[in-house]
């Protein structure tokens, strides 16, 4: 058995597959306290997607699958730039002080309609490429290959399929490594003329979406909304990268090899409310921003002042290291960086 912090979803049981926000995670054991991080870098027609999906379990049996709509490049990342990703852009802390009296105290697989466009085993994951016809012979076919779908999360992948999309199968190969800090990082990257962060797998879910989403471009990026009828995702950071100020983020620097925009939202979405994937445009002008979060600080006195009327969404103040994340409530509002 392995300790792991699988690249997962919450909550589903054994021999279930479940979705995250990209794609969908099959294990035997229930996942929790889940928390996707990604980063998205678009670059001249290509997208690179630095996946890191952080979820309390012990299993040696975990495998993930994502549709892409293009032949994808798999590769093992470094999960230390998120660390410094959310150093970079973590919201701006002001305190309000609250005076308070005294001291406060209180088989073999069937190929029939599937195409394996590429396999290949990269560290401690085995990975396939395929395409289909349609979601039955897809489905049928990762079945065959102990990737255990839900009849439901095999039919999310009609409307990928239709398009000409491929369906990326990734498995965990390894059976005596430890992995207590976590499964290693993933970073997929594929040539796409409509940038897109894939969502609609995440409809099967049973439990709200986490997702914190970094973009990485020539320009200040939107993104859309994939669940209307609920608030879109919150725009935390926006702001120029330059390769000499990252002296002190040496994995993000290896990445930026020139100035760079980026943004980073992030959202809670619930799944019955998702209907379509993340689409990425340009915005309409190159604005920077860093959300401001409220705090209250208890001080002694001898007068209770008031101080602060919680609302506002929640700001996420640190990253999912270690597959963990703080949450402090309070009220953001826009400030130029």
């Amino acid at each position: 058995m392995v300790s792991v912090a699988v690249l997962g979803l919450v909550g589903f049981g054994p021999g279930v597959a479940g979705a995250c926000a990209c794609g969908a995670v099959i294990t035997d054991q229930r996942l929790t306290d889940v928390q996707e991080t990604a980063l998205v870098e678009l670059v001249d027609g290509t997208e690179a997607v630095t996946l890191n999906i952080g979820a309390a379990i012990e299993t040696d049996d975990a495998a993930f699958v994502m549709p892409v709509p293009a032949r994808a490049r798999f590769e093992l990342a470094d999960g230390a730039v998120f660390a410094e990703l959310d150093e970079l852009t973590a919201p701006r802390i002001e305190y309000k002080d609250v005076v308070i009296d005294g001291d406060g105290a209180g088989a073999a697989p069937p190929d029939k309609g599937v195409t394996i466009v590429d396999q290949v085993e990269v560290g401690p994951y085995e990975v396939a490429q395929l395409a289909g016809a349609d979601s039955t012979s897809v489905a049928d076919w990762l079945t065959h290959n102990d990737f255990q779908l839900s009849d439901e999360l095999g039919k999310a992948l009609t409307p990928y399929l239709a398009e000409g999309w491929l369906v990326l199968a990734v498995r965990l190969t390894a059976q005596d490594t430890s992995f207590a800090d976590g499964l290693p990082s993933m970073r997929i990257t594929f040539a796409t003329d409509r940038p897109v962060y894939p969502m609609r797998l995440s409809a099967t879910a049973t439990s709200a979406q986490p997702l914190r989403l970094y973009v990485l471009a020539d320009h200040r990026m939107d993104v859309t909304n994939p669940a209307p009828e609920f608030a879109p995702a919150e725009l935390t950071y926006a702001g120029w990268v330059e390769p000499a100020d990252l002296t002190d983020h040496p994995v993000l620097a290896a990445l930026v090899d020139q100035r760079r925009f980026l943004t980073r939202y992030d959202a809670r979405f619930r799944p019955d409310a998702i209907t379509d994937d993340i689409a990425f445009t340009r915005a309409a002008g190159d604005q920077t921003h860093r959300a401001v979060v409220v705090q209250r600080r208890f001080v002694e006195g001898t007068s209770v002042e008031a101080v602060l009327v919680i609302g506002g969404a929640s700001a996420l103040l640190a990253g999912a290291v270690g597959g963990g994340v703080w949450y402090l409530r309070g009220r953001r509002r826009t400030r130029p960086a």
